[in-house]
């Protein structure tokens, strides 16, 4: 029997599913299975744009092991729940190694090792993957082959689509005379729900909410003296000071911007602490000092993923990713 309906009945869980997906596409070059595992409307989103079909996912794969060969990803933590009787949705995080050994999404190959953490979050239905939100840890990449943020950002903006150029005023006109139907026709993401009804995970996405809301003070009253905290960049802090540090940092930049949580999971399980995991964003202006240095006006989209361990005294792990040069990117794509 399957664990789920419409899966193969090999794969005993969700866990086994998703290591079979890494093994074949992530690590193993198999290519080849890309329509096996991909849904035919599977869509990806890395923080900067959607990538949507099997081949265009299949091509951005193809991509990343060129500029990084041998690359190896060992699973730090899962998270999943059933979203529906032939649909689940799982939160993980990996430890990736690989050395620069191609040439492509980074430049040059500068033969030098990387390490670096990755998070995401896997839509799986029917027995394919359906929709992935998928981050690296993409400063540290860069600072470990010697490119600065900035330089990484302009080579990132190379690789980005250019902006639709804007149109004529006889069309902003006939816009603003239409009703109000489908105001926009960007590709959307498709959506699992909003996720388990864990207590854990509306702990930690209440928790971060506030933080972005301005009450920085539940961090000294929520967070363990000791916390363990993960950044971008692999900047590894330690208490409610340097967990301050980081959220204010990045709010202070785009102190108009909606922040919304999309995703919740929890899980309290045996031998482990209760844990959770968040998928959440912030769009809109980049008109504050902050994480990006002086305000620019421009338009930005940030996609966010946390993890979280809690202890008897209150949070005691954290791990959160965004990509910034993608952000620098956006920041300067808008600026020309």
């Amino acid at each position: 029997m399957p664990f789920l309906a419409e899966f193969d009945a090999r794969w005993q869980d969700a866990a086994e599913y998703l290591d079979a997906l890494r093994r074949d596409l992530g690590e193993g070059r198999r290519l080849d299975l890309v329509p096996d595992y991909l849904s035919e409307q599977v869509a990806l989103d890395e923080g900067t744009g959607m990538v949507i079909g099997p081949e265009a996912m299949g091509r951005a794969l193809a991509a990343r092991l060129a500029a990084l060969p041998g690359l190896t990803l060992q699973r730090e933590d899962i998270l999943w729940a059933p979203s529906a009787e032939n649909a689940f949705v799982a939160a993980q995080r990996f430890q990736s190694a690989a050395r620069h050994d191609g040439q492509g999404l980074y430049g040059p190959p500068t033969g030098k090792m990387v390490r670096y953490t990755a998070m995401s979050e896997s839509w799986c239905v029917a027995g394919a993957l359906r929709a992935e939100w998928l981050l690296r840890d993409e400063t540290a990449i860069l600072e470990q082959i010697g490119i600065s943020l900035e330089d990484g950002a302009r080579m990132r903006l190379s690789q980005m689509p250019p902006l639709p150029p804007p149109p004529p005023a006889a069309v902003f006109s006939a816009v603003a005379a239409a009703p109000l139907i489908e105001k926009s026709r960007e590709p959307e993401m498709p959506t699992p729900g909003n996720g388990n009804d864990d207590a854990w995970g509306h702990t930690l996405g209440d928790l971060v909410h506030r933080i972005m809301g301005g009450e920085l003070s539940v961090i000294a009253r929520h967070y363990d003296a000791a916390a363990e905290l993960f950044y971008p960049g692999a900047i590894v802090g330690a208490g409610p000071r340097d967990a301050e540090a980081f959220w204010l940092g990045l709010r202070a930049a785009f102190p108009s911007a909606e922040f919304r949580v999309h995703h919740l999971l929890g899980a309290e399980e045996p031998l482990s602490p209760p844990r959770a995991a968040i998928r959440w964003s912030l769009s809109g202006k980049h008109d504050g000092h902050g994480a990006f240095g002086a305000p620019s006006g421009a338009k930005v989209n940030i996609l966010g993923l946390t993890h979280a361990e809690f202890g008897p005294d209150g949070l005691r792990r954290e791990w959160t990713l965004y990509d910034q040069p993608g952000v620098m990117a956006q920041i300067l794509r808008s600026a020309g």
